[in-house]
């Protein structure tokens, strides 16, 4: 699912914009949000200035696109009938949108929530992947008569990714950063020994080795905050948490026919 191509009936019509008409184009209104709206995004976010020339141009450059969609609508351009669907297009992208905003209170609680629940250790891990689980109990077997773990992992692994280099996954893991049921197996073993029974995930069949663990050291709230590409993560996935769970509302409500 891709948020910015559903099409939602039930939302709402964004607010009315009450601000100052700042000036018209043949009776068309140009108004002060819609000048600040339009600077912030040619600046990037930017504050409108209340006088001078930089402020004069925006409003040039609204006057001027006001102008050029007047011409065409009167050349009949908004009756074309994929013109007609590109702005239900837009239409819509901008109602869910704001449907779907999450403000920075919200990130900020579930960022709190997500802390409180992280686990509080993390750990260097080399692992056997293989397909089968009477395999996987063989190489357990081979482990236990001392057998090394890195050779087989060259030997037997199918990860490609970490079998070149013994198993070893590269960096420090937490949870989140490896599936479920393999973080489980990891939290269930001591450091400088591996799984004696073989963990099952998605991917196949992983005998787990833990080489170390320290404790983690999760970031406050004020070192999140200033990290923009972790709150992008965290918003993205709220966003997708929160349209998959008012689609599974508004499915159940819909009728819903297809030809």
């Amino acid at each position: 699912m891709t948020l910015v191509a559903l099409s939602l009936a039930a939302c709402q019509q964004p607010a009315p914009d009450n601000s100052k008409v700042v000036a018209t184009v043949n009776g068309a209104p140009i108004t002060e949000k819609e000048l600040a709206d339009h600077f912030a995004r040619s600046t990037g976010g930017g504050k409108l200035p209340e006088t001078g020339e930089q402020r004069k141009e925006v409003l040039n450059e609204l006057v001027d696109r006001v102008l050029l969609m007047q011409a065409a609508e009167k050349a009949g351009i908004d009756k074309n009938p994929e013109i007609q669907i590109r702005l239900r297009r837009i239409k819509e992208n901008a109602y869910i949108e704001e449907l779907l905003r999450i403000s920075k209170e919200d990130v900020e609680k579930r960022f709190r929530e997500e802390a409180e629940k992280t686990h509080k250790t993390e750990y260097r891990v080399r692992h056997i992947l293989v397909k089968d689980e009477a395999e996987a109990k063989a190489i357990i077997e081979q482990l236990k008569k001392g057998a090394s773990f890195a050779k087989l992992a060259k030997e037997k692994s199918i990860d490609t990714g970490s079998a070149p280099n013994g198993g070893e996954l590269p960096g420090w893991i937490n949870q989140g950063m490896v599936v479920p049921e393999f973080f489980e197996g990891v939290m269930k073993t001591r450091k400088g020994s591996y799984t004696e029974i073989p963990v099952k995930s998605s991917f196949g069949w992983h005998i787990i080795k833990v080489e170390d663990a320290r404790p983690f050291k999760v970031p406050t709230l004020e070192q999140f905050m200033a990290d923009r590409q972790a709150i992008e993560r965290l918003v993205m996935k709220m966003r997708y948490e929160k349209a998959e769970a008012m689609l599974k509302d508004l499915r159940a409500k819909a009728k819903i026919e297809t030809k």
